[in-house]
């Protein structure tokens, strides 16, 4: 009985230690020839992670640019050298531009030796995520924007046509859509046929009108409103902080979604200083004009 308790202490005391030389916790070495120092190896360099590779399927122009250029309907999609540019003169439709953005960059390949962090693909079966081209703020903001006019059913249609056209493919009926990305900055973007994209990953600028189960943090993406006011470049070279007299510029709605209490809160902190410009005002097609006069405009650092 005695050998037996001895045999399995002796046992389990050589699992333990074999463990711990496997697991790299313990250096046998060092123990029993203490002079013999471990070598010091450095740690190996992280490597960049590879770039996301995106397939982007080709939608007939109706779906995107074709709401920019009003020219005749085409079957073809758009390519590199038929991108058309933002107008310049689009004002507020600027600010839920960043699907003409994503969809500009997956088209044009960059320059040899550039640094991406996504690439598009050709063949599907390499992709890790599909991009959906559809202009869907830009639809909102095209065909009845009020919500009520006839016009809205063209907005409509197209929601129709792009889920027929995508429940149609393999790749999204293998994930029902959860690789696929959908950009919908605008809150009223894709409102017919929401709730059948509720898995996609969604670019937004907010969760304010969505329900959690719609969008939420564990699956999407919150991009920045691209701005409808360009950046002043015309500093002093030698010291362009000191040049300004003022540190922060907001001038925009101060009460906004669930009772405006971010903003509010914002307005409080940032009172009673000098150098912050913090006003309310609507972003009207006057007052963004108004923001590039040059008094304004040399001191505009965060709109």
């Amino acid at each position: 009985m005695y050998e037996k308790v001895v045999l399995t202490f002796i046992f389990v005391f050589l699992l333990i230690i074999s463990y711990s030389i496997f697991m790299g916790t313990l250096d046998i070495r060092s123990y029993f020839f203490p002079h013999l120092k471990s070598p010091t190896l450095e740690p190996a360099p992280c490597s960049p992670d590879p770039p996301l590779r995106v397939y982007m399927y080709d939608l007939p122009r109706r779906f995107n640019v074709e709401m920019i250029t009003h020219r005749t309907a085409s079957e073809s999609p758009v390519t590199v050298k038929d991108w058309p540019p933002w107008p310049d003169n689009w004002g507020l439709k600027k600010q839920h531009s960043v699907e003409y953005w994503m969809m500009g960059s997956l088209l044009h390949e960059g320059e040899d030796g550039e640094s991406r962090e996504a690439v598009r693909v050709f063949d599907p079966e390499f992709a890790d995520a599909f991009f959906v081209p559809f202009f869907s703020s830009l639809s909102f903001n095209s065909h009845g924007h009020t919500m009520t006019d006839p016009a809205t059913e063209i907005d409509r249609q197209l929601q129709v046509d792009v889920m027929e056209f995508l429940t149609k493919s393999k790749y999204w009926q293998r994930s029902r859509g959860r690789d696929h990305i959908f950009p919908m900055t605008h809150p009223n973007a894709f409102r017919f046929l929401r709730n059948q994209v509720n898995d996609t990953i969604q670019v937004v600028v907010d969760f304010g009108r969505y329900p959690k189960g719609m969008s939420n943090l564990n699956k999407d993406v919150v991009s920045p409103y691209v701005h409808v006011v360009d950046s002043f470049t015309d500093d002093e070279p030698e010291d362009p902080y000191e040049a300004r007299s003022t540190l922060l510029f907001f001038r925009g709605r101060t009460f906004r979604k669930d009772e405006g209490i971010v903003r509010a809160k914002l307005t409080k902190i940032l009172s009673g200083y000098s150098d912050v410009h913090y006003e309310r005002s609507v972003a009207t097609g006057e007052n963004i004009k108004a923001s590039f006069t040059p008094d304004l405009t040399r001191e505009h650092s965060f709109h």
